[in-house]
């Protein structure tokens, strides 16, 4: 068996209890190979979206983009990347934060991986098409504001479902579907032979890489109840 069971509220008090402590409960069944392969690729997939730009066809827009602003495509580099950074510093706690409190019918977490895989492949489509320094900012910005969305959820999941005395060796593997996901997005980004493929073969992959873990495995779902209450000072301190 490779994962935890998942009860589906009906509408009846005692299901929606036992579902919410199942979504909330420490996890104590051990995942499989199945599961962890499958969420440690779409894991990976993200990290092509953000590499496969940062090491290659965000640095070759630059050089195209800059000759004529004033500003040297170093230093375009910078600015694009630097906006993406503070995008991504608020992005991922604040979505962590809200798929913590998700009640859809498909779980907490799988809403936030699907939309933004799709949301990251989409932007990064529009990166594909930027015109000059702003289209490129805004459309890394947004890169980082949808794959952000997928990388809290993914990351979310491990503690939702792997106990405690398996987290390091699944934590092992996404951390290597990560180093792969880097020199995978690099690749793809190179091999493509342009910067418009470069950004279609790595929003392709972006997007085909969760299917695989958000159409096999059925994610916790979080009875509306249950769903903690939000706090902005509880999410800028960190506790909720």
């Amino acid at each position: 068996m490779t994962t935890t069971g998942s009860s589906v509220d009906d509408g009846n008090p005692a299901s929606a209890t036992a579902t919410s402590e199942l979504a909330l409960a420490e996890p104590v069944e051990r995942v499989g190979r199945g599961w962890t392969s499958t969420l440690s690729l779409a894991n990976g997939a993200i990290w092509v979206g953000w590499y496969g730009p940062l090491q290659i066809l965000l640095a070759s827009q630059a050089k195209d983009f800059a000759p004529g602003t004033g500003m040297s495509k170093e230093t375009m580099l910078a600015w694009v990347t630097g906006a993406g950074a503070l995008v991504s510093l608020v992005a991922n706690p604040l979505f962590g934060a809200l798929s913590d409190r998700t009640t859809a019918r498909w779980g907490r977490r799988t809403p936030w991986i699907v939309g933004g895989a799709a949301g990251g492949a989409l932007s990064l489509l529009l990166l594909a098409g930027a015109g000059g320094v702003w289209t490129m900012a805004a459309g890394w910005c947004l890169v980082q504001l949808t794959l952000n969305a997928a990388f809290a959820a993914i990351t979310a999941a491990v503690p939702d479902r792997v106990p405690r005395l398996q987290r390091g060796s699944v934590g092992g593997w996404l951390g290597a579907a990560q180093i792969l996901g880097v020199v995978g997005g690099t690749g793809l980004a190179t091999a493509a032979g342009g910067i418009g493929a470069g950004y279609v073969a790595c929003a392709v992959f972006t997007a085909v890489g969760v299917l695989p873990y958000v159409l096999r495995y059925k994610d916790l779902q979080l009875p509306p109840a249950a769903r903690p209450v939000w706090s902005w000072p509880g999410f800028v301190r960190g506790s909720g």
